[in-house]
């Protein structure tokens, strides 16, 4: 058994950004940037990316392969189900829920999460409140995510995850340190121009050899004589 198991979700037929996750940042893909961000986190098990098992994936179970990043496929549309499947695959007894459009997701930050969800032995649910737009994690029992599947079938409920156990379980909401607490502020990949934005700033990085993470990107945005972002 998995004691905490983080699902990255994440699809190639994205509506307002087509194959935004095969998307070039600064050398890797934006779904191997999401990885490695993730995989530094000390609490978290075991990284697992869900992707559909349509035809229009395959390129991304290829790319994955190649990165020898383990995945799991599943349905495109009822994602409940696919994280649901993907669980039970691993047995996991907590799931850490992460969307492939977010490269800046701290690994200290989702630790942090967890450290606050074990403090309350009787949560199901906790997520991060007033946190910048992209350091949305999320962190459930695996019993939540049974009692969503086998009790809801609503479009929003399947297709978002978690809505039903937010509305249905014991939830803890947390408030991100106060450095975070920036919900005025975006770094998840959504448009063109959140593409470009975040081109820019791992490409300034590079150049510059400084750290690619969410405090570097808080620094440069507060202050604008160094990159205009």
């Amino acid at each position: 058994m998995v004691n905490y198991l983080c699902i990255i979700q994440a699809r190639l037929n994205s509506s307002r950004l087509p194959a935004k996750i095969m998307l070039d940042l600064a050398g890797k893909t934006l779904i191997e940037r999401v990885f490695n961000t993730v995989s530094k986190s000390k609490a978290i098990d075991k990284v697992i990316v869900a992707i559909s098992d349509e035809k229009s994936d395959d390129i991304v179970a290829m790319k994955l392969e190649q990165l020898k990043i383990d995945y799991f496929r599943g349905d495109l549309d009822n994602v409940l189900k696919r994280f649901y499947d993907t669980e039970q695959k691993y047995r996991a007894k907590n799931i850490v829920r992460i969307t492939a459009d977010n490269p800046l997701m701290d690994a200290k930050i989702i630790d942090s999460l967890i450290q606050e969800y074990e403090k309350n032995k009787t949560t199901d649910y906790s997520m991060y409140s007033n946190a910048i737009h992209g350091l949305s994690a999320e962190v459930f029992c695996s019993k939540a995510l049974h009692i969503a599947y086998h009790n809801t079938n609503l479009s929003f409920d399947i297709e978002h995850v978690t809505p039903y156990i937010k509305n249905t379980c014991k939830i803890h909401i947390v408030d991100i340190d106060k450095k975070y607490r920036r919900p005025d502020l975006s770094v998840t990949i959504d448009t063109l121009s959140d593409y470009i934005k975040m081109q820019k700033f791992y490409l300034y990085c590079k150049k510059l050899s400084l750290e690619v993470n969410i405090d570097t990107f808080m620094e440069l945005i507060d202050d604008k004589k160094r990159m205009s972002i």
